[in-house]
């Protein structure tokens, strides 16, 4: 295939720009964040979907997923988080991936949705169409607290690999670990952990066991775009993120505030698990009030870039939870 775009890249139309995507951004706080979206080209959608990726990833990553939605009858719109894809940096190196805390991201989804989505959510046929919420690891972890702090928006959620605790620190109290990344964040917050540095496409190897999917194409979308376009690369991450992710990760780990969410909400996860808990998954998912939690064994990190097998029978999930709590349901939805 021959692109005349040289910041296209080359791989397979399934993964590029779909007609009718549109790119948008505003500006809260200081924070620039892009944002992208696509509705159903002849057809009311029967939901929106509000999809919140994971750490470093970007819109342009999640064109098949968006099509993949449409086909399903659903609008897509995705949120790029501040410090990745198209949005506004943190520090003067761009490709340092850090954080201050996480509650900013809640607030930006949470002026997303009200000043965007909410407005375009309403079609004079039929009224307000209802959200349903899709996270994958970090993204997902903004989502659960985004339900905790604003329970009467989204109908449903459903989260990948949700980043509930990080893999690497699975054997140490979390309050020795808060204690540890305070001390380092204090003192250099802004430096990337040790052995981290800018991009390089060593970061995310196509296969063997550190590749984030099994699948041949999808594993490579990630890398291609950073290549293509170097306003998207991000490195490694700095201190001052593992702090804010270890904070966000206790939240959720106490059983009190997991208990509080009521919102419907679908669980997957990868049975080749290298970057989060799987134990810490499975301790939310029996403490959320209605959760269905499903694992994959054959599965890596990156379930909704996995082999179509995998991904298809997630998405058949995924459509059941929409069908249940929105499609099936309109009496019960949640007022505008």
């Amino acid at each position: 295939m021959s692109n005349i775009d040289t910041n296209i890249p080359d791989i397979e139309d399934r993964f590029l720009e779909p007609g009718g995507w549109r790119w948008h951004s505003f500006t809260r706080a200081g924070r620039k964040i892009r944002f992208g979206s696509i509705s159903p080209k002849d057809s009311i959608p029967d939901a929106v979907i509000v999809c919140l990726p994971g750490l470093s990833e970007f819109g342009e990553k999640y064109y098949e997923i968006a099509r993949r939605c449409n086909q399903m009858n659903l609008a897509f719109w995705i949120i790029d988080w501040m410090g990745q894809g198209g949005s506004g940096r943190y520090l003067k190196n761009p490709q340092k991936r850090h954080a201050t805390n996480f509650q900013n991201d809640v607030d930006d989804l949470h002026y997303f949705y009200t000043e965007y989505i909410k407005h375009s959510s309403v079609h004079p046929d039929v009224g307000r169409i209802p959200v349903a919420m899709l996270g994958h690891s970090m993204g997902a972890n903004i989502g659960l607290h985004y339900l905790k702090q604003h329970p009467d928006i989204f109908e449903c959620a459903a989260f990948t690999a949700p980043m509930i605790g990080l893999k690497a620190l699975q054997n140490m109290p979390m309050p020795l670990a808060l204690m540890l990344s305070e001390s380092l964040n204090l003192f250099i917050g802004k430096n990337y952990v040790k052995g981290g540095g800018d991009w390089s496409p060593s970061m995310r190897p196509f296969d063997g066991p550190e590749a984030l999917s099994s699948d041949t194409e999808r594993v490579k979308i990630h890398t291609k775009w950073f290549e293509k376009k170097s306003e998207l690369k991000v490195g490694h991450i700095t201190y001052g993120w593992v702090h804010s992710a270890l904070m966000a990760c206790a939240r959720l780990n106490r059983k009190a505030l997991l208990n509080t969410i009521e919102t419907p909400c679908l669980i997957a996860l990868a049975g080749h698990e290298e970057l989060v808990d799987n134990q810490k998954i499975r301790r939310a998912a029996e403490s959320l009030k209605s959760c269905k939690l499903v694992e994959f064994p054959d599965a890596r990190h990156e379930i909704l870039m996995e082999k179509d097998e995998i991904r298809d029978e997630f998405f058949k999930d995924f459509h059941a939870l929409i069908k249940e709590n929105i499609i099936d349901r309109p009496e019960t939805l949640k007022p505008f």
